[in-house]
């Protein structure tokens, strides 16, 4: 394989196709791929609704199949993700997202295969479950496997993951824009135009093949309301306290998933049966529902929820009801719960969705009951609680906004949409750092800032930081007096200067002197000069770190000299790399 990736690479460097173009290249090719994987699951999601769902499917054979089936596709999740691959238990983004901060974007490429039958599996089987941690995880697979076979460096594999992430939202939910935001936003937190371009690349393409192969799709949750919804100033209160409401919502579904997978790993089982055990409290709940209410149909949040969403943001709302809407968002969350918590495989954007429109639209209610708002404006509020649930659980507003529009096609709440999307993210950051998202990581020590926080190491100076006392020598110095001095200060690098004037020359490193002292003989008749690094580079105190970082990895040492100014070349101390770094924790902790 590597002599067959050689003659590749060479061909494209031939053409003038190497470095970033060949990552252009890339990148259309893993848009192809994802919309082709997308497309198979979105008919793997069919084939299993169909049987399930449909007036003719299991669910219909008798009340206890509510119950059966969904422990059914549990079990064959459960052992999908027990023996074949572990990485696609859960809703998936966070093994992503680990796998690009830890692993340099490395996912093997099973992982793609087994995310999306196992997903099918219990989406397909009635579990309370979306299709956006799928998708993803398997467009990152495919990302990861094209850059992988190619042998792209480390910072291109991260970029191929991105594309089949952005390439992933877009066809499954015919939504390239919010793809693209999605992938930005949440994983590679960049937006510099290296980076978006092969991902707006890959989003365009994948849209392109789900578009072939299902031209008649529109938006998923496209409004055909023949009313006119206009939006009022005088009505920013009200999505003020929507977007309140939905940030608690979202606070309230995230703990309590994550409460559900500590009870799980503290149950002493083997994992495979565990999944079936979270389907089954669901269907139990489901089958209470049914006797309760004297239904005949399935619960409205089973399996994706999308029949329930588009009844919430339509005049069928009011049939639903301000009581019934509050108790199916709760049961919602408590489904998830139960399927995802417990090892089930599958996604959370679609909950997130179930609720705020649920949420929104009994807020909607109870305003138009007290004579606050119309009655064709309360749909608008079910939209916009969709998406302030979206951005408070996920802290990726931009992504909520465009997400709303694509999957509604509808401009007419864009403004509360914005709003409500960015009180609900401003809270739910205040009350809690982590998103549903970054939350799995944290708990596994794995740090992750916000987008705003990448501009720390921009805004901070050298002098903000631990400056640690240089050990000084001359250039002239023997060798000897730097060694019976490390013996005395117990440094590893040490400064040298001018004899004259006392300004920066150079460094001597640690594993200069460790070289040295292998010859010992030789030792007497050394001068520091010698061993001398005269390139190492000097810090200013008004540099900022990033820069400050650059230098420590073209000069490669783990100490730099701190000097009093550019004209000044005095030494004031050494600034370290363990220093740079304590301080922009530190600082991030200070925002947060």
């Amino acid at each position: 394989m590597i002599g067959w990736r050689m003659r590749i690479n060479a061909l494209l460097g031939r053409l003038g196709l190497g470095g970033e173009r060949t990552l252009l290249l890339l990148s259309i090719a893993v848009g192809a791929a994802t919309g082709l994987g997308a497309h198979l699951f979105y008919e793997l999601l069919e084939f299993g609704f169909h049987h399930t769902f449909a007036p003719d499917g299991l669910f219909h054979v008798g009340k206890v199949m509510l119950v059966i089936v969904p422990m059914i596709g549990g079990l064959a999740c459960g052992i999908i993700t027990t023996y074949f691959a572990a990485e696609a238990r859960g809703h998936g983004v966070p093994e992503v997202m680990d796998a690009t901060y830890r692993k340099g974007g490395s996912i093997r490429p099973r992982v793609a295969l087994a995310k999306a039958v196992a997903s099918a599996m219990t989406i397909g089987s009635g579990g309370s479950a979306g299709t956006e941690g799928p998708i993803v995880q398997i467009g990152a697979a495919i990302g990861s496997s094209f850059g992988q076979v190619m042998g792209v460096k480390r910072h291109h594999m991260n970029t191929l993951v991105a594309c089949g992430v952005a390439g992933g939202i877009a066809a499954i939910f015919n939504a390239p824009i919010a793809g693209v935001l999605f992938a930005l936003e949440i994983f590679m937190r960049d937006f510099s135009f290296k980076t978006f371009s092969p991902i707006v690349f890959a989003s365009v393409i994948s849209t392109s093949i789900t578009h072939a192969l299902r031209p008649a799709d529109g938006g998923i949750f496209e409004v055909a309301s023949p009313e006119l919804y206009i939006f009022n100033g005088s009505e920013l209160p009200n999505y003020l306290l929507l977007g309140v409401m939905c940030a608690l919502g979202a606070l309230a579904f995230s703990r309590v998933l994550y409460a559900a997978e500590d009870v799980a790993q503290r149950i002493k089982l083997v994992d495979w049966v565990k999944p079936v055990i979270g389907a089954g409290l669901m269907g139990v709940m489901g089958l209470i529902t049914v006797l309760a209410t004297h239904s005949d149909s399935t619960p409205a949040f089973y399996g994706n929820g999308y029949p329930l969403i588009r009844a919430a943001i339509s005049p069928a709302v009011f049939e639903l009801g301000l009581g019934l809407l509050v108790l199916l968002a709760v049961l919602k969350i408590l489904a998830t719960t139960f399927i995802l918590g417990s090892g089930g495989s599958g996604g959370v954007f679609a909950p997130s969705l179930f609720v705020g429109a649920c949420l929104g639209g009994a807020f909607g209610i109870a305003l138009h009951k007290v004579g606050w708002i119309p009655a064709e404006s309360v749909t608008a509020y079910a939209i916009v609680g969709m998406a302030a649930v979206l951005a408070g659980a996920t802290h990726a507003p931009l992504t909520a906004i465009v997400m709303l529009y694509e999957l509604t096609r509808e401009p007419r709440v864009i403004l509360p949409i914005m709003f409500a999307a960015i009180v609900a993210t401003g809270l739910a950051r205040f009350l809690y750092r982590d998103s549903i998202y970054t939350l799995k990581l944290t708990r596994r020590g794995v740090r992750v800032g916000r987008v705003a926080d990448l501009t720390i190491l921009k805004r901070m100076q050298a002098d903000q930081v631990r400056i640690v006392t240089a050990p000084i020598v001359h250039a002239d110095d023997p060798l000897q007096k730097l060694i019976d001095l490390a013996g005395q200060v117990e440094a590893n690098d040490f400064v040298v200067v001018d004899d004259e004037d006392g300004e920066y020359v150079g460094m001597v490193v640690a594993e200069d002197i460790k070289a040295a002292l292998l010859q010992p003989e030789a030792v007497p008749l050394l001068l520091v000069d010698e061993l001398t690094r005269h390139a190492v580079p000097c810090v200013a105190p008004n540099e900022t770190l990033d820069s400050v970082l650059d230098k420590f990895s073209r000069a490669h040492v783990n100490a730099l000299p701190l000097i009093a100014s550019p004209e000044d070349r005095h030494v004031q101390g050494l600034i370290t790399r363990r220093s740079v770094m304590d301080g922009y924790y530190e600082e991030l902790d200070r925002l947060s």
